[in-house]
């Protein structure tokens, strides 16, 4: 009994000791419960704070974490919401966002400075310190102001206003979990690099063995320039929210090679994590980070180049020979926390197949390959009778620099001939009777177009198996400009043309071959491809009378955008009239330092939509509302539409609140609002109370408006006019009388 009440005594003055070590006060009351962490992804920009958990509920007081003074507070429908900044003695600043309201003094201030400014929303910059502050005072109340759900965000900046990780010097959390690696990446990073014998990138799934460790079972085959990439987060609690750890590290043979700390970066440098990850999935798991040095990159707390090659004569990363090397990822979490994941990898040539042949006069097929590293072949060789459906192994004997298989008389089986060096590289290689292309049949194919940054990339998927690649070319007077292309199983291929093999424009691309019956392939897919650079604008039309513009402001290099007409994924909502056909746009958004600009004018009252898995249609912008002009910067789906229906404003409601300053009356009186088609307009919102203007603040997640009252207000009837319009300027009015508690 004594031994457990001395280890007890001793954690409990070793987490007394850590908080005393501090040197600001944590921001709430309770438990140290994280939701997210700094630096972690967002869509489009890097999270600059802590998320802070209260479960949900509102109105938790917010505490000074340092003597100061708040020279600005903000109140704004997106972003940050409600959100106040302390500016610390020692020159940093705290920034407390998502809130309900601040303390009575700041709550009377932003309320009267807005009735005197005649709009909602408010920036007020306070003068010098005329809002001094005590550590551990109430400062402001947690809330949902600008999110979905209520938290704490809290950022640390320093004396530049740059934010930093509060959680790598600041503060303690109490965590035992260790950070989690889900699967690893693979991206080849030259033309010609091949990983598995693919020339895209290469997902592969870590197998977990105890809590910190993580394993890859088959060796990875891979000759050429790469870079790897890993899914990795940290959960606090078990089965809590994923968020990013503190540190990566690369090694590669047990050197360093690359490393990612989450410590600190500038506002302007927020974009650049578009630089850094691909999205294979929804969620943490399907989201890579990539540990290696992309050009744009200016992260300071980024190190290394994180590129491997076997290219002696390269200088740019890490040259390695051929053979088997090991690699590992070491993640880390705040608390010091770690994991570790490991995979090996043969760095070497391919092997390759030199003939693979069915003779014509006799029923033997012929085949011969190579290891050009001088290694040892082991060949097999499969025969279908059924277009591939079903395989039978043929025995082979050898003939010289030749291998020789006795096979059926039948004339459109197939063959499969599958080689393994001894690094473990497999190729298969399918061919038929070399017959000629026979009437009466053909073969049908499909093809799936995307850019990968400065690449055009064609996926081709067959319904019969050809007897060798198919050549693909792009067409044009005078063109010879070809794909390179590449088997990836039997009845699929990929083709990729780099970027000086296309044209702006409309680029007809012919696929060309024959199956194992002689029936030709013969495809033409046209593809409107255009070249981006920084300040290059282009021009498309979406309907007959209706052209774009699209500007790129500035760029990490040049790219590829690709524009489609497709289908309409599903219907609008009533109100909403179709103006154009839907289109898709594959935009480059890992190089976009600044958003596209899309100028057009599609008339009044038109916005630009796009949709939304789950959520349908949604705008992104009214072009004649914003100057001709919408920002662009996500891939998907777009059509334009007219909006003729005004938002509907319902009824009076009110909602109970035994919380925050004390300013406003504990009645939160609000107005829901239905709006299903370019979505409402926040500064339009207007009320008037008893004829006189009064404060309100469009709350867009909850879809209502919001009207605090302060206590000073007297009680009795009241006469309510609320006015507003939707993003495309069609206004509503509702009238209202209730009885003010």
């Amino acid at each position: 009994m004594k031994s457990k009440l001395l280890v007890s005594a001793v954690i409990v003055a070793s987490l007394f000791s850590v908080v005393e070590a501090e040197i600001y006060l944590w921001p709430l009351h309770g438990s140290r419960m994280l939701s997210s962490s700094f630096g972690e992804f967002r869509d489009g920009h890097y999270h600059a704070g802590i998320d802070l958990r209260n479960f949900g509920r509102v109105g938790l007081p917010c505490l000074a974490v340092c003597d100061g003074s708040v020279p600005r507070i903000r109140i704004s429908p997106t972003g940050y919401g409600k959100a106040l900044y302390l500016r610390l003695d020692d020159g940093r600043t705290a920034v407390y966002a998502h809130l309900h309201g601040f303390n009575r003094a700041l709550d009377s201030l932003a309320y009267y400075r807005r009735l005197e400014s005649g709009t909602s929303w408010c920036d007020i910059n306070l003068p010098g310190e005329s809002f001094r502050i005590s550590v551990g005072e109430t400062l402001c109340y947690t809330g949902a102001s600008g999110t979905t759900a209520p938290h704490l965000h809290f950022e640390m900046r320093d004396r530049k206003g740059r934010p930093f990780n509060p959680l790598q010097e600041l503060y303690s959390v109490p965590d035992e979990r260790t950070p989690v690696i889900s699967g690893l990446e693979v991206v080849p990073l030259s033309s010609g690099s091949l990983v598995n014998g693919n020339p895209l990138p290469v997902i592969s799934l870590f197998r977990a063995s105890g809590s910190r460790f993580y394993v890859l079972d088959d060796t990875l085959q891979m000759d050429g320039r790469f870079g790897f990439g890993a899914s990795i987060w940290d959960e606090q609690v078990f089965g809590s929210y994923k968020m990013a750890p503190l540190s990566i590290e690369l090694f590669i043979d047990g050197e360093l090679l690359y490393s990612v700390r989450n410590s600190n970066f500038s506002y302007s440098q927020a974009r650049e994590i578009l630089l850094e990850y691909d999205l294979f999935g929804k969620g943490a798991a399907g989201r890579y980070i990539l540990l290696f040095r992309i050009p744009g990159s200016t992260r300071s707390d980024r190190e290394g180049t994180g590129v491997i090659h076997s290219d002696e004569g390269l200088i740019d990363g890490l040259f390695l020979r051929e053979g088997v090397h090991k690699g590992e990822i070491v993640a880390r979490d705040a608390s010091g926390n770690e994991s570790h994941a490991f995979f090996h990898f043969a760095l070497h040539s391919f092997p390759e197949i030199s003939t693979a042949r069915k003779l014509v006069a006799a029923s033997e097929v012929v085949v011969a390959s190579y290891d050009p590293d001088g290694g040892d072949i082991v060949g097999k060789l499969y025969e279908s009778l059924d277009g591939g459906e079903n395989w039978m192994g043929i025995a082979m004997e050898p003939s010289g620099r030749y291998w020789r298989g006795d096979v059926s008389s039948v004339k459109d089986a197939v063959y499969k001939y599958i080689v393994r060096d001894d690094e473990g590289a497999v190729v298969p290689w399918y061919f038929a009777t070399p017959l000629h292309l026979q009437a009466g049949g053909k073969v049908f194919c499909e093809c799936i177009p995307e850019v990968e940054g400065e690449r055009f990339v064609i996926r081709i998927i067959t319904d019969c198996i050809l007897v060798s690649v198919p050549r693909i070319a792009r067409t044009g007077v005078g063109s010879t400009d070809s794909c390179r292309v590449y088997r990836l199983g039997p009845r699929e291929y990929t083709a990729i043309c780099d970027f000086h093999a296309v044209t702006d424009g409309v680029n007809v691309f012919r696929v060309a071959g024959w199956d194992h019956r002689g029936f030709p392939l013969v495809n033409y897919s046209a593809f409107r491809i255009f070249k981006l650079t920084s300040g290059k604008t282009v021009r498309f039309n979406v309907s007959d009378s209706l052209h774009v513009d699209i500007r790129a402001l500035e760029m990490w290099g040049r790219a590829l955008c690709l524009v489609r007409e497709v289908p309409a994924p599903g219907e609008p909502p009533p109100g909403l009239i179709s103006v154009s056909q839907p289109f898709l746009l594959d935009i480059p958004v890992d190089h976009l330092a600044k958003s596209l600009r899309m100028a057009c004018d599609p008339g009044e009252k038109v916005g630009l939509f796009k949709w939304k898995e789950n959520k349908g249609w949604k705008c992104i912008g009214v072009p004649a509302m914003e100057g001709g002009t919408v920002e662009i910067d996500r891939s998907g789906i777009y059509a334009f539409f007219r909006d003729g229906l005004p938002p509907n404003i319902r009824h009076v409601a009110v909602e109970r609140q035994l919380f925050g300053s004390g300013f406003f009356k504990p009645n939160i009186y609000y107005v829901p609002v239905v709006e299903e088609g370019s979505g409402i307009d926040p500064y339009s919102a207007v009320v008037f109370i008893n004829g006189s203007k009064a404060v309100c603040e469009w709350d867009a997640f909850r879809k209502r408006l919001d009207i605090p009252i302060p206590v000073s207000t007297p009680a009795g009837p009241v006469s309510l006019r609320v006015e507003l319009c939707d993003r495309a300027g069609n206004s509503s009015v509702g009238e209202f009388n209730f009885v003010l508690e």
